[in-house]
């Protein structure tokens, strides 16, 4: 590779963001829907406490009991769009970067969503008109929970190409209005939330450089993990959870393993936030130190795709230049992926 090509295949994370609605699920809410939990049983078996959604209590209360409809709630403007989501986490990206006002050049942007507002057009579309932002193109990934690692490596196909020099990603998962409330093993899963991150070709000011990224599919599990049209989420725990823990570890150890790396050179990991139980142990397999482990799933639940680029956003302030991140997220498909990302800080 010539060192132009080189400096092509290069993408710098130069601003990123995140949203969380304000309506909070403790695990005492769902003792009022009459599923058979108490807030104990929750935490001793998934290690989650709170979740964020964009419905309130008393709407997901109303699903629960048949009073309404998610059809319902979309047509009386109560479900926030991906749009919407985007262009909070949008703002907050542009505010942390001092890019903020006026209208900026994204050559490419790529959105992500598996709880999708339509099927057409693209929600990369909504979220760059939203945000106010000019594209060349923009179009959508979607690999469920692996979703950002995947979108990262097609922006850096987008880059190596010389289809676009600046680009957007944005993702947004909004599982609350996709659960069965009568399903307690299910609905204490899941919270929403949302992402953005300008990508630059070159480093600015405090940055993420994407250093490699590694894409796994395995097909023959695509019945295990699944949400069908107008249905709601499904999933085998038992298997996923297996799924879950092997995968997130081995992406993490061979993207490591190919970068040279040991874990002493790992200053922080973040792994999908499916829930603290799974995580706890993928990140002990893997030798990370518990301080070095960065997590929400305990107060935000399981966001889907959103989970570890949220993770990612809300620890933002906390990478000093030169460490090293290491990101493995695993998703229906079944799939997995893994980033290694390292940190500048021209700021310093």
């Amino acid at each position: 590779m010539s060192a132009d090509q080189k400096r092509k295949s290069g993408i710098f994370l130069t601003a990123m963001g995140h949203y969380v609605p304000d309506n909070v699920l403790d695990n005492n809410f769902f003792d009022s829907l009459d599923i058979g939990s108490d807030a104990q049983w929750i935490v001793d078996r998934v290690g989650i406490q709170e979740r964020r959604s964009v419905l309130r209590p008393e709407e997901i209360r109303a699903l629960r009991f048949g009073e309404t409809t998610r059809e319902d709630l979309i047509q009386a403007g109560r479900v926030m769009t991906f749009g919407q989501m985007g262009a909070k986490s949008w703002e907050l990206a542009m505010k942390r970067s001092g890019l903020e006002g006026g209208t900026l050049k994204a050559g490419a942007v790529i959105g992500g969503t598996s709880v999708p507002d339509s099927d057409i057009p693209s929600h990369a579309c909504y979220a760059a008109r939203d945000s106010n932002l000019k594209t060349g193109y923009a179009y959508d990934t979607n690999s469920a929970c692996s979703t950002f690692a995947v979108q990262i490596q097609t922006m850096r196909g987008a880059f190596a190409i010389g289809a676009a020099t600046t680009g957007a990603i944005f993702g947004a998962e909004r599982y609350t209005t996709r659960v069965d409330y009568s399903d307690r093993k299910g609905c204490i899963l899941f919270g929403d939330s949302s992402y953005a991150t300008y990508v630059e070709d070159a480093p600015r000011g405090k940055c993420l450089e994407v250093i490699d990224t590694m894409i796994e599919s395995s097909p023959e599990g695509a019945d295990t993990i699944r949400m069908l049209d107008g249905k709601s989420f499904e999933q085998d725990g038992q298997a996923v959870q297996k799924f879950a823990i092997l995968k997130t570890v081995s992406a993490a150890q061979a993207i490591m393993e190919r970068n040279g790396l040991a874990v002493d050179d790992v200053n922080w990991f973040i792994g999908h936030q499916a829930n603290l139980r799974m995580l706890m142990s993928a990140s002990q397999r893997i030798g990370i130190a518990p301080e070095k482990h960065l997590h929400n799933v305990a107060f935000h639940g399981n966001q889907g795709g959103a989970g570890a680029p949220v993770t990612m956003s809300q620890n933002w302030d906390r990478y000093r230049h030169g460490e090293i991140i290491v990101m493995s997220v695993v998703g229906s498909g079944l799939t997995w992926g893994s980033v290694v990302f390292k940190v500048h800080d021209g700021n310093r």
